[in-house]
């Protein structure tokens, strides 16, 4: 009864996760005369891959298989996505880094069985944003830090990471300003005797965060 139970809620768990989840458990026989997929146009961003195709006109095709593998693995592709509709002409991988390289390849696919897979796709992610380009500590009292930095010029940015350093020790977020024309930080969190390091990562409204700018020293 238990082991029923039990069985019950891994399915259960599965389908929860949509259909994704129980195509990514499929194993495919193969079908060389299924018409793979031609033409595949490729768009890389920082934290996404799009791609597009020519509408499949083999009625046999049921969807498309897409599978991801990196230089360091190459012969070991997952599969990534399934797409349970032949009339699907795009995919987007939101699972990538920036300034990464990935490889990708696809099938089509039809009752349990699948085609050949195309060439493999080298792609490049773009790089991050580029670091605030300036950032300077003053000391504007006895228990209190300014931090100044040169806005982002890039429309994207939203947020600015305010990270410090004490005594030289590890870097620990402090705080996050946001606005991407906000452009200053008061660290009231100080004490004499100490030597603090402030660096400023700026971050887009979708998360991607630039390199980390050049690091300001104070001593109080």
């Amino acid at each position: 009864m238990r082991r029923s139970i039990l069985l019950l809620s891994v399915l259960s768990l599965l389908l929860l996760d949509g259909c994704g989840a129980i195509k990514g458990l499929m194993i495919y026989d193969k079908d060389p005369s299924l018409k793979t997929l031609t033409h595949i146009r490729v768009l890389p961003m920082m934290n996404s891959v799009g791609f597009e195709w020519e509408k499949i006109a083999d009625r046999r095709v049921h969807g498309i298989n897409i599978y991801r593998s990196t230089p360091s693995l190459e012969k070991v592709f997952k599969r990534i996505g399934s797409i349970g509709n032949r009339y699907a002409t795009h995919f987007v991988d939101t699972h990538v880094r920036p300034n990464t390289q990935y490889l990708y390849k696809f099938t089509t696919f039809s009752f349990g069985k699948e085609s050949k897979p195309t060439s493999v796709f080298h792609v490049m992610t773009h790089p991050p944003f580029e670091a605030v380009s300036f950032v300077k500590a003053y000391k504007v009292a006895p228990g209190a830090v300014k931090l100044l930095w040169r806005p982002h010029p890039n429309e994207r940015i939203n947020a600015y990471i305010i990270e410090r350093s004490v005594n030289g020790g590890e870097w620990r977020y402090v705080s996050q300003v946001e606005g991407q024309l906000m452009a200053e930080y008061i660290d009231t969190f100080v004490r004499k005797g100490n030597r603090y390091a402030y660096r400023v990562i700026a971050k887009s409204y979708d998360g991607i965060k630039a390199k980390a700018s050049r690091v300001t020293k104070i001593s109080l």
